[in-house]
């Protein structure tokens, strides 16, 4: 059907029932018109009517599951002045196409469950990547929504987080969610590149440039990341001279790599992260000024885990990815990792939750699998921790092992067999009464 879009005036869409769009094919000539009013996919399309009026003329139809009811719709729009024949081509051919669905699905010649394509599949995948980042906290969620209205618009985003918020994993799913989701994601962190080779990496060199430059010279990574996005993590500890080269950069649009004397255009969406205050560095004449108004078209501002709405979702999908859903969070854990304040954030969670996966083998993460500081109990072998403070506990509730699971947060079975571990016998009971309690 796309084939037939050969003015550029028309476009087409495909949403899912809720009217999310999952692929959007765009002519040339509407990219303002759609992209500019914010209309991408992981957008809710009809939303959107209301902008678009006067702009473009619309045909929708939808697409119906084998019980009739409708799974999704194929959205047709077309540039207004283009003339009714796209519409109407489009229309006509969208309306053949049902039809002949229907009909093989009604006479059993094909099957109703059709592989999805390479495009579908990789739409949703990128839809996915929003809502695993987003999880169940509605402010990330939001200003997810808010960096993609920002990128359609090419407007630089500086994001500003604790370390260990997860700002690369954020602007990777803006990436994902963009109008520029098929040009590259290129990240450079700017403390950790050497400040001797910091301008050659960004902005690459003609070969025999310098000393040991290769032959065939270097595309510097701004240039990798033409029609995609810039990613400059830690941009608060760019070097000085650095700052004015990428400040040209964005003014001009174009990189003149080291070396030559012909400037390359470039177009690219950049978006900056740091856990520092660019506002004290500027006062204090470490960052430019005018630098930091150029990267801060908008300012958004990642929360620490510590005041995440979600911890314990976030932990139960980190938990399904890191094991390939081949684990859970037992119930009693909820409660403690929203008690702690979780001063590495996400990658401290992430970090946990692979050490206490090593040690459930049942696959059931619970109170003892997580370290001490959390509520859990030190692993046995490390020093002074396990069986003694586990013992000490049970001497302070005389034994009342009830008393016990309640006071640790835990479940009766979750204690005898952490008992068992620990070769802890109840008074006058055997090791094989604990055994069988647990």
């Amino acid at each position: 059907m796309f084939a037939d879009l050969d003015d550029g005036d028309t476009s087409l869409l495909c949403a899912d029932a809720d009217g999310v769009v999952l692929f959007l094919l765009v002519g040339d000539n509407m990219r303002d018109d759609l992209f500019g009013r914010g209309l991408w996919v992981g957008m809710v399309w009809h939303r959107h009517l209301q902008s678009l009026t006067g702009a473009v003329s619309c045909h929708a139809e939808p697409v119906l599951a084998p019980d009739r009811r409708q799974a999704a719709t194929l959205v047709i729009l077309a540039r207004a002045g283009s003339g009714p024949a796209p519409l109407a081509r489009l229309g006509a051919r969208t309306l053949a196409y049902r039809a002949i669905a229907e009909e093989v699905a009604r006479h059993g010649v094909m099957t109703l469950s059709v592989a999805e394509g390479p495009e579908l599949i990789a739409h949703r995948g990128r839809l996915q990547v929003g809502e695993r980042v987003a999880c169940g906290d509605a402010g990330v969620a939001q200003s997810l929504e808010l960096a993609q209205r920002l990128t359609a618009r090419n407007i630089p985003i500086l994001l500003i987080g604790e370390t260990g918020t997860g700002k690369e994993v954020f602007a990777r799913a803006v990436h994902a969610l963009s109008p520029r989701y098929a040009g590259r994601f290129v990240a450079v962190n700017c403390a950790s590149v050497p400040e001797a080779l910091i301008e050659s990496e960004l902005f690459g060199y003609q070969g025999g440039a310098f000393t040991g430059a290769a032959v065939d010279g270097y595309r510097g990574r701004i240039l990798q990341a033409d029609d995609g996005i810039l990613f400059l993590d830690e941009i608060g500890d760019m070097p000085p001279a650095l700052q004015a080269r990428l400040l040209r950069v964005i003014e001009t649009r174009e990189v003149l790599p080291l070396g030559s004397d012909q400037a390359i255009p470039v177009d690219i969406q950049i978006i900056s992260a740091t856990h520092r205050d660019l506002e004290q560095s500027v006062q204090a004449g470490l960052f430019r000024e005018d630098l930091y108004y150029r990267l801060c078209g908008m300012r958004i501002t990642l929360p620490p885990l510590r005041e995440r709405r979600d911890p314990y979702a976030l932990a139960a999908a980190i938990l399904a990815e890191e094991s390939g859903g081949q684990a859970a969070l037992a119930p009693e854990v909820a409660e403690a990792l929203s008690r702690y304040t979780w001063p590495g954030n996400l990658r401290e969670l992430r970090n946990t939750l692979r050490v206490a996966l090593a040690f459930a083998e049942d696959g059931i993460v619970g109170m003892e699998h997580l370290p001490a500081p959390i509520g859990g109990w030190v692993p046995s072998h490390a020093p002074g921790g396990g069986r003694e403070q586990l013992l000490q506990e049970i001497e302070r509730q005389r034994w009342n092992i009830s008393a016990v699971a309640r006071k640790l947060g835990i479940s009766r079975n979750t204690l005898y067999r952490r008992m068992r571990q620990l070769d802890i016998d109840l008074p006058g009971n055997s090791d094989d009464e604990v055994r069988s309690r647990g």
